[in-house]
C-alpha cells in the first residue's frame, strides 16, 4: 500500500493547524510554527490543518495535510490532491500520474518541494507524481492565484509540497512505522510496502532532526485492447493496397471499391504487466544557534525501478487480401483477410529513475521589522533504460483473420486461424517466423535544477509589510536518444526464417476475465533475450549486422535554459467599514534565454517493398543549435475581505506565463516507418511561452472550527498556446504524418468551483464522529486547435464537470473512509492521427478504507482501490471508434501501523 505511514505521522507527530507554507505573506504575517496548543489528532487534524491554511492565506490556496494523504486509501500525492476543487489526474493505468488544475494538464503546473522546483524525469516540464512517495512528505499546497513572492511560473497553479520539519513538532521524540501488502486482482499478486518516520528536537527548539523512509514492491496487471495508430482513412486505390505494384492486387472481387474510408490501422489486444520497486528517503536538520537565526538542510532522494511489459497480438492489416467489408457511412465496421499475417509483440519499456533534490536555507530576522531568507537548491532526476530487448515481433504468415465491431461493445471482436484448421491458433508454437527487433542500448534523460534565492520581508508599519527578492534559476534537460540503424531490426521482416517451437509457451492468462464477446483470450509467451539470441545467431549465419543499439543523434536533445526573477510587493491591512481587509499587490519580472541543442536527418526516399515493408532512405545527421529570449512582466493582487468572523470574501487578478514544456522545444525527432503507420514527430525550438490574464472571485464560510463551505468562480484569457499541427508530406510512393507543436490562437477558461467539508460533531453519539468532503468543479474553454477541421475542442485535460464525495467516521479506536472521484470525459489528445482528436471517457472510482487501534500504539488497517472495478477508455471522434480500452481490476490493502 502506497499511502499508509502519514496516518501514523499526523497522529504522532502532529503538524501545525496553519502549516508553514511558501512565504509569510500567505497566512497574513501570522507565525505558522505555534503548535503548543494543538490538541486534536486525526481525521480532524488534517481537516483543520487544511482549513486554516486556507482562512490565513490572502491568496487563493487549497491544501491537503498528513492525515490525508496517509487515511485516504490513495496511491500516492496526485490521488490525495484530487479531493481538492478544481483539480483533476490524468490516470496511467490505474494509478494517478498528473496533476490538471481548473483544465490546465501537468505542463501548465509548477510542482516545487518546499518552495523549491523539483526536477522531473519526463522529457518536460510535467512532474510525474507516481516516483514521489506519500509516505515522505507531511502536506501539499495547492496555490490557484499567483503572488509576486512565489516561486513557479504557471498559468494552472503551483503545487507545493511540504516535508517534515523537526523544530515545528509538538513531541521532542516520536517515531511511527507502517507495513503492509497489497493483492492486486488481476495480477492475482501480494506485494509489499513499509515505510517510518523519525522526529527528535531538543527542549529548547534549537536543534532538530527527522528521517522519513518508505519502500514498496508492487506487481500489477491491465488487460488492454487498443488501436495502436488509432484509425486511418484509406482508398482501394491507394499504394497501401498495392503489391509487386499492381495496383488493388490486395483487394478480393467481392468488395466494392472505395473511397476515404476510416478503418482501425491496426488491432491489438495486450496483457501490461508493470513491477514497481520505489525507495524514497527525506531527512531534515534544523539547527537555530540564535534566536533570530534558523538554518535549515533538506535532502530527499527516490529511487524507482519500474518494468512494463507488453505481451499482446497486432493484427496487421498490410498483408493478404482483403475479401469482405461491411461500410455504414464511411466507416468500415468489419474485415475478413484471407492469406494474411498476424504478429505478436513483446515490449519491454523500462523507467529506472533517481531523484534527488539538496536544500539549505537560512532565516534571518535581521531586525524587530526586518527578516532576510537566503535559498540555494539544487535538484536532478535522471531515467535511464537497461539493456533488456525493448521491442520484439514474430509472425504467423497464410492465416485468415476478421474483425468486427458492429456489436458495439469497446472490444471489437476478432479471430484469426489457419486454413481447414479448427485449432486456437493464437497459441499453437509451430509456424511462427523471425520479424522486426529493437534491441536497445540505455537511453538517458537527465533533468538538473540549480536554484538561488533571496527574500526579504519589511515592516515599517504594523499594518504595511513590503516584500521584495530576487533569484536565479539553471534548468538543464538532456536527452540522451538511442536507436538501431536502419536495415538492422527489420533484417528479417520478409518472416521467412522458422523459430523453434520450444521458445515459446501460452501466457496462460485469461484476457478480460473472459469477457469481450467473440475473441481470443490468451496467446504466447517467450523470453526475449533467448529469442534476440537465436535471431542474431542467424545473422551471424548469414554475415548480417544485428548489434544493440547506438546512439542517436537526431534522436537527443540538450535544452538549456537560464532564468532570473525579481519582484516586489506590498501587503497592507485595511478596516473597510468595519471589516478587516488584507490586499496584496506586486510584480515578478522573470527573464528567460535558452538554447535548444540537436541534430536532424530527413527522409530521403520511400518506397513499399512489396513483403509489408517499407525501404526508406535517410540522409546523414546534420547538427542544428537554436536560441531564444523573453522577458515577462507578471503584476499580481489578491485581496481578502472578512466580512464577518465566519465569512471571508477573496478577488484575485493577475498577467500569468508558463514556458513551453521542453519536450517541445527540442529539435529532437522520431520516424515511424510502418506501413499505414508512416509518421515524423519532432520538436519546435521557436516556440513561444503560454501567456494569459486572469481574474477569479470567491466567498467562504467558516460555520464551525473543522466546517466550510466555499464558492468561487474564475476566468483566463489565454493570449495563446501551444497546439499540436499535423500535416501529410509524401516521400517517393509514401505519406508520412508529420507532426510538429505550433503555437496556435487564444482561447478563454471560465469556471466554478464548490467545496465543502464539515465534522458532525453536533450529532448524538456515535453519530458524532461523521464527517464528510466534497468538492464540484464546472470549467469549460473556447479553444480552436489548428489542422483540426475548424472544430473547436475543450482544452487538452479539461473535464467540463468533475466532482468528488468524501464521507468518513473516526470515533474511539475507528476510523473509516468512503472516496468517490468522478470526472467527465476530456480531450486526451486534440490533433491526432488524420488530425482527429482523442478523448478520454468519463471515469468514476470508489474507494474505502477502515483502520482500527488495537492499543493506543497500534493500529490496524484495511484498505481497498477501485471497489466497482472501473475500465479505462480512449476513443477517437466517437465512442463507437476504441483508441484504448482496459481493465485494471481492484486492489486490496492490509498492514499495521505502530508508534513510539
Amino acid at each position: 500500500m502506497a499511502a499508509t505511514a502519514l496516518g501514523v505521522l499526523a497522529v504522532a507527530l502532529p503538524a501545525v493547524a496553519s502549516a508553514q507554507v511558501a512565504s509569510a505573506s500567505d497566512t497574513g504575517g501570522q507565525d505558522a510554527t505555534v503548535v503548543d496548543e494543538i490538541v486534536v489528532t486525526g481525521i480532524r487534524a488534517s481537516q483543520q490543518q487544511s482549513i486554516d491554511i486556507k482562512r490565513n492565506a490572502v491568496g487563493v490556496v487549497d491544501s491537503i495535510a498528513s492525515e490525508d494523504l496517509g487515511k485516504l486509501p490513495d496511491q500516492n500525492v496526485a490521488e490525495s490532491l484530487q479531493r481538492v476543487p478544481g483539480v483533476t489526474i490524468d490516470r496511467n493505468r490505474g494509478e494517478g500520474r498528473f496533476v490538471t488544475v481548473r483544465g490546465f494538464g501537468p505542463k501548465f503546473n509548477a510542482v516545487t518541494v518546499n518552495g523549491r522546483t523539483l526536477a522531473t524525469d519526463n522529457n518536460g516540464r510535467e512532474f510525474s507524481f507516481d516516483v514521489l512517495p506519500s509516505e515522505i512528505i507531511a502536506g501539499a499546497d495547492v496555490y490557484k492565484s499567483p503572488q509576486a513572492d512565489i516561486n513557479g511560473a504557471s498559468i494552472g497553479a503551483t503545487v507545493n509540497v511540504r516535508t517534515l520539519r523537526p523544530l515545528d513538532q509538538r513531541e521532542p521524540f516520536a517515531a511511527a512505522a507502517s507495513v503492509g501488502s497489497t493483492w492486486a486482482e488481476l495480477a492475482d499478486s501480494y506485494s509489499s510496502d513499509a515505510s517510518g518516520v523519525l522526529s527528535w528536537r531538543n527542549d529548547d527548539r534549537t536543534l532538530g532532526f527527522a528521517l522519513a523512509a518508505s519502500y514498496i514492491d508492487q506487481d500489477t496487471r491491465n488487460d488492454e485492447f487498443t488501436i495502436g495508430a488509432g484509425h486511418v482513412f484509406r482508398s482501394s486505390g491507394d499504394s497501401y493496397y498495392s503489391r509487386g505494384g499492381v495496383q488493388g492486387a490486395r483487394i478480393g472481387p467481392d468488395v466494392v471499391p472505395f473511397d476515404k474510408v476510416s478503418m482501425p490501422s491496426n488491432l491489438s489486444p495486450f496483457f501490461f504487466e508493470r513491477s514497481k520497486q520505489m525507495l524514497g528517503l527525506n531527512a531534515s536538520g534544523q539547527y537555530r544557534p540564535q534566536d533570530n537565526l534558523t538554518l535549515t538542510l533538506d535532502a530527499m532522494y527516490v529511487k524507482a525501478d519500474i518494468t512494463e511489459r507488453q505481451t499482446g497480438l497486432a493484427f496487421d492489416f498490410a498483408g493478404g487480401d482483403l475479401v469482405e467489408q461491411v461500410v455504414q457511412g464511411n466507416e468500415a465496421v468489419y474485415q475478413r483477410y484471407v492469406g494474411g499475417f498476424v504478429d505478436q509483440i513483446m515490449q519491454y519499456d523500462t523507467r529506472n529513475v533517481e531523484t534527488r533534490q539538496l536544500g539549505f536555507n537560512a532565516d534571518w530576522q535581521v531586525t524587530d521589522d526586518l527578516k532576510l531568507s537566503f535559498d540555494v537548491s539544487t535538484s536532478t532526476a535522471e531515467r535511464k533504460s537497461d539493456q533488456a530487448p525493448s521491442f520484439t515481433t514474430i509472425r504467423r504468415k497464410g492465416v485468415d483473420l476478421w474483425w468486427d465491431r458492429r456489436g458495439g461493445s469497446p472490444i471489437y471482436e476478432y479471430g484469426f486461424g489457419y486454413p481447414g484448421s479448427n485449432a486456437d491458433a493464437a497459441v499453437d508454437p509451430n509456424g511462427l517466423t523471425a520479424h522486426y527487433y529493437i534491441w536497445n542500448s540505455p537511453g538517458r534523460t537527465k533533468d538538473t535544477i540549480d536554484e538561488y534565492r533571496i527574500d526579504g520581508e519589511w515592516a515599517p508599519a504594523g499594518n504595511v509589510t513590503v516584500y521584495a527578492g530576487m533569484g536565479y534559476q539553471n534548468r538543464v534537460k538532456d536527452i540522451y536518444g538511442t536507436s538501431m540503424p536502419f536495415g538492422q531490426q527489420c533484417a528479417y521482416c520478409d518472416s521467412n526464417e522458422a523459430l523453434p517451437a520450444d521458445l515459446f509457451t501460452p501466457t496462460g492468462m485469461n484476457f478480460f476475465d473472459g469477457r469481450g464477446g467473440n475473441i481470443m483470450h490468451d496467446w504466447l509467451t517467450y523470453d526475449p533475450n533467448a529469442l534476440i539470441a537465436y535471431v542474431k545467431g542467424l545473422a551471424d549465419r548469414d554475415g548480417k549486422p544485428f548489434e544493440p543499439s547506438v546512439h542517436d543523434p537526431s534522436g537527443s536533445s540538450v535544452v538549456d535554459e537560464k532564468v532570473w526573477t525579481g519582484y516586489l510587493m506590498g501587503q497592507v491591512e485595511a478596516d473597510l467599514g468595519g471589516m478587516p481587509l488584507t490586499v496584496n499587490m506586486g510584480v515578478r519580472i522573470e527573464d528567460t534565454s535558452y538554447t535548444s541543442s540537436g541534430a536532424s536527418r530527413t527522409v530521403l526516399s520511400a518506397k513499399p517493398n512489396g513483403a509489408g515493408q517499407n525501404i526508406i532512405v535517410l540522409s546523414d545527421v546534420e547538427p542544428i543549435s537554436f536560441k531564444g529570449e523573453y522577458t515577462d512582466i507578471l503584476p499580481s493582487l489578491n485581496a481578502r475581505l472578512s466580512v464577518t468572523d465566519d465569512v471571508i470574501v477573496r478577488f484575485a487578478a493577475s498577467r500569468v506565463m508558463t514556458r513551453p514544456t521542453l519536450s517541445d522545444l527540442s529539435p529532437r525527432q522520431s520516424i515511424q516507418t510502418n506501413p499505414g503507420n508512416e509518421s515524423i514527430k519532432r520538436g519546435n525550438p521557436d516556440l513561444k511561452p503560454f501567456r494569459a490574464t486572469q481574474f477569479e472571485a470567491g466567498v467562504e464560510w467558516y460555520f464551525a472550527p473543522t466546517s466550510l463551505l466555499s464558492f468561487a468562480a474564475f476566468y483566463k484569457n489565454l493570449d495563446s498556446f501551444v497546439s499540436t499541427s499535423t500535416t501529410t508530406e509524401r516521400v517517393d510512393e509514401v505519406d508520412f504524418s508529420v507532426t510538429v507543436p505550433s503555437n496556435g490562437d487564444g482561447a478563454t477558461i471560465k469556471g466554478v468551483e464548490l467545496g465543502y467539508r464539515q465534522v458532525f460533531d453536533n450529532l448524538p453519539a456515535p453519530f458524532d464522529g461523521l464527517g464528510a468532503q466534497a468538492s464540484f468543479t464546472y470549467a469549460d474553454s473556447d479553444a480552436e486547435y489548428s489542422n483540426a477541421g475548424g472544430v473547436s475542442y475543450g482544452l487538452e485535460g479539461l473535464s467540463k464537470y468533475s466532482y468528488s464525495l468524501v464521507g468518513f467516521y473516526e470515533k474511539g479506536p475507528i476510523q473509516a473512509r468512503l472516496a468517490y472521484t468522478w470526472r467527465d470525459e476530456f480531450v486526451a489528445v486534440a490533433v491526432g492521427r488524420n488530425s482527429e482528436p482523442e478523448f478520454f471517457d468519463a471515469y468514476g472510482q470508489l474507494d474505502a478504507g477502515v483502520s482500527y487501534d488495537v492499543t493506543d500504539k497500534v493500529t490496524v488497517f484495511l484498505d481497498a482501490l477501485n471497489l466497482t472495478d472501473e475500465e479505462e477508455f480512449l476513443y477517437s471522434v466517437s465512442p463507437d471508434r476504441t483508441k484504448e480500452f482496459r481493465t485494471t481490476g481492484r486492489r486490496v490493502s492490509a498492514g499495521v501501523r505502530m508508534r513510539f
